[in-house]
């Protein structure tokens, strides 16, 4: 589960500060599920019924700045969950390996690309085994130090590259849709380009990530919470939808022929795939995340003031 209500109610108590929580388990995943996609308007990993709707409560309150934690985890290397360890260091040499190297990246990206279509989560025409290329980013370009890790390596693309750009989008999209502004203070740059400076063991010691910051924290917070090992982004319970009401309208979706999305997916097999889950309540976060796309990207192309 993605409930952290505990540890805010813990964190609120120790703080001093009266909490407002807001419930979504039992919210209806299709209220104003239109609205939501087309102010987020870029296909992503699921659905962000949670932060649209917290928005729209800072804003009914006449709440007009937002201090969101945006940046500690691809800053700090929070990524990292308990038991993966091995996970997260392969994770770390492979950055390190496709750093500055397009043939390197490719192969990696075709390797996990093949997984995924073993494991019957790849959907794509044409690209069963080999990935399509992935679009050089500005960062990939810039010459690192010598004598960094691959943590570090790999943080560096997260934080000018690719995770920390496309959340600090979407949370812009989805504050600004009700007129609230978003502030990031662990992304003033000299706490930047001091963590940047930091080696890898300063991040990640003991099985833990964010090394420096839990240091700096000793005294200033719950304990369980400064030690804590378990890491969850800031989502809307998608298993737990897709289960229930979001399943049938992902099956809907998909029941409808739409050319361009057809020539890019496999639709049928796709449909195939929704309903199975459907029916065997087999959801899961990682089937959320790898299939939810494909039915985002469908919802986008049928939308009329999409150009045909």
């Amino acid at each position: 589960s993605n409930d952290e209500t505990p540890e805010a109610m813990e964190a609120a108590g120790y703080a001093g500060v009266t909490p407002h929580v807001l419930s979504f388990e039992e919210k209806d995943p299709l209220s104003q599920i239109d609205t939501i996609l087309a102010d987020l308007d870029e296909v992503y990993i699921g659905l962000p019924t949670a932060p649209w709707q917290i928005y729209r409560e800072l804003r009914s309150s006449h709440t007009l700045v937002s201090l969101d934690g945006h940046g500690a985890d691809e800053l700090m290397g929070g990524y990292r969950q308990a038991g993966q360890s091995l996970g997260f260091a392969l994770r770390n040499q492979a950055a390190r390996l496709a750093q500055g190297s397009v043939a390197i990246q490719h192969a990696i990206d075709s390797a996990k690309l093949a997984t995924l279509s073993a494991r019957g989560l790849n959907f794509l025409r044409g690209h069963t085994l080999i990935a399509p290329m992935s679009p050089t980013l500005p960062s990939d370009s810039d010459i690192l130090p010598a004598h960094w890790g691959a943590l570090n390596r790999r943080l560096y693309r997260m934080f000018h590259g690719t995770v920390l750009p496309t959340i600090l989008r979407n949370f812009d999209r989805l504050s600004m849709a009700h007129g609230v502004e978003v502030r990031m203070p662990f992304m003033d740059w000299r706490l930047v380009t001091y963590v940047m400076s930091l080696p890898d063991d300063a991040k990640s010691e003991d099985g833990r990530t964010k090394a420096v910051a839990r240091n700096a924290m000793a005294g200033f917070m719950p304990e369980g919470i400064r030690m804590a090992r378990r890491k969850v982004g800031f989502n809307s319970p998608m298993p737990e939808w897709l289960n229930g009401a979001l399943g049938l309208w992902a099956a809907n979706l998909l029941s409808k022929p739409e050319s361009q999305f057809d020539a890019l997916v496999d639709r049928k097999a796709l449909l195939e795939r929704v309903n199975a889950l459907n029916a065997s309540h087999g959801w899961d976060w990682e089937r959320c995340g790898r299939l939810w796309p494909y039915l985002h990207l469908k919802w986008y192309l049928q939308q009329p003031s999409i150009s045909k």
